[in-house]
């Protein structure tokens, strides 16, 4: 018990001393397509181009997370629709690493990591559900300028679960590199994010 509490103590000592050490930026960003992806528009080129120039996110994105040595958490929210009958609310957590700037220490702005989509897919007249869960390799770059960010990234799927209301159908996992199969057997999508770094940390 003895060593248990030794071993916790110091561990909160060195936990506290990084945190105190270590810069810590906070960020809230939205994508600037995603608007703009649920509208009916007279074109079908633009209404399959514009989804996938924003994530696949409808309505509304909001983000935000902190940057902290080269590593960022991130928490994104959207809610709208792609169209007149349905709902499309999703919840992302990502993690990237600067993979440059920690080689180099150059504050490179490239990073890579993933994110874990959650996304319900509802028909507003059938009140039927498609649950979806994904996960997606990012490889980006983030730059700021004064208190601005702004980010690109390209998104690509790999993995899928999806579980539908309607009865006699099964939950099913697979392996998903497109959002349209279909179309193109691999197809990264891509999103543009602008915000304000509105919080910085940095004590010694």
């Amino acid at each position: 018990m003895k060593k248990i509490l030794i071993i916790t103590l110091f561990l909160s000592i060195v936990l506290s001393s990084f945190a105190q050490t270590t810069n810590k930026t906070y960020f809230l960003t939205t994508n600037v397509l995603s608007p703009l992806a649920g509208l009916n528009k007279n074109s079908a080129a633009a209404n399959v181009l514009v989804p996938l120039l924003s994530n696949l996110e409808y309505g509304l994105t909001l983000s935000g997370g902190y940057l902290k040595n080269y590593h960022a958490l991130e928490a994104r929210l959207t809610y709208g629709k792609s169209n007149d009958y349905n709902a499309i609310p999703q919840v992302q957590v990502a993690y990237h690493f600067f993979v440059f700037d920690y080689l180099k220490q150059n504050q490179s702005g490239w990073y890579i990591g993933g994110t874990s989509r959650y996304w319900l897919y509802h028909n507003k007249y059938t009140e039927q559900n498609l649950n979806n869960i994904s996960l997606n390799l990012t490889l980006g770059y983030a730059w700021k300028k004064n208190r601005m960010m702004y980010d690109l990234r390209i998104n690509q799927p790999l993995t899928i679960y999806s579980a539908s209301s309607v009865e006699n159908t099964k939950a099913g996992f697979d392996f998903n590199f497109s959002p349209m199969p279909q179309f193109l057997p691999v197809l990264p999508f891509l999103s543009f994010n602008i915000g304000y770094q509105f919080k910085q940390q940095s004590q010694n």
